[in-house]
């Protein structure tokens, strides 16, 4: 797939380990939930990151979490604006399907960065009808929060009682059912995937009812 390149805007932190790359979007077109491959130019190095920004934003924002044995994270962290990125892409089905964007009950359920292609769905679609559960260590956690509506978006922070429910997201979709009609978006580590995909299976729903994407 062919490679473009794209110039840095600006590093916004959000926490010691957590910011938003923000780079010029050069006439990208995506769909809400897909992802592209970051890459350095002229190198063969890169790493996948879902679209954090809308449709309609004149940038594209990544959500990147840097950790120590990451190269590539570090390598992001660091680039100063006007520096170039090579991206490729977009890619990926992890997108709303139409009953989604009609109006049909959904939940979105995320930990950590996996929030990322929820903030695209509902900056790009602010009719839908959801409910976000975003597993996190701790409330500082829950990026881009102010994005989502207050009382659809429900932190659970499982290191402190600082969100809304202390426990992980299994932990409360253990106490809380789902109606078999929502249709619900999983997007997070392969662990939490499995564990709320057999809770859900649990409450009836059918397997077209859930999707997922995987964050390694």
């Amino acid at each position: 797939m062919k490679r473009t390149k794209h110039t840095v805007v600006e590093i916004i932190n959000l926490t010691p380990e957590t910011f938003i790359l923000r780079i010029d979007r050069m006439g990208l077109h995506f769909e809400p939930g897909q992802y592209v491959i970051l890459r350095m130019p002229h190198e063969l190095k890169g790493r996948e990151y879902s679209i954090f920004s809308a449709t309609g934003d004149a940038y594209l924002d990544f959500l990147v979490r840097e950790i120590p044995e990451g190269e590539f994270s570090r390598y992001l962290r660091h680039l100063p604006p006007g520096s170039e990125i090579d991206v490729e892409g977009p890619k990926g089905y992890f997108v709303l399907d139409e009953r989604s964007k009609q109006g049909l009950p959904i939940m979105m359920i995320a930990t950590g960065t996996g929030i990322s292609p929820f903030h695209s769905f509902v900056k790009s679609y602010p009719q839908l009808n959801y409910r976000v559960l975003h597993g996190v260590r701790f409330a500082d956690e829950a990026y881009g929060r102010e994005s989502f509506h207050p009382d659809r978006f429900l932190i659970c922070s499982s290191r402190l009682d600082d969100g809304d429910f202390f426990g992980r997201v299994t932990d409360y979709l253990q106490q809380t059912s789902v109606s078999k009609d929502t249709i619900c978006y999983l997007c997070g580590n392969s662990e939490m995937i499995d564990q709320v995909t057999t809770i859900l299976e649990g409450y009836g729903l059918p397997p077209e009812n859930i999707r997922t994407e995987v964050f390694f």
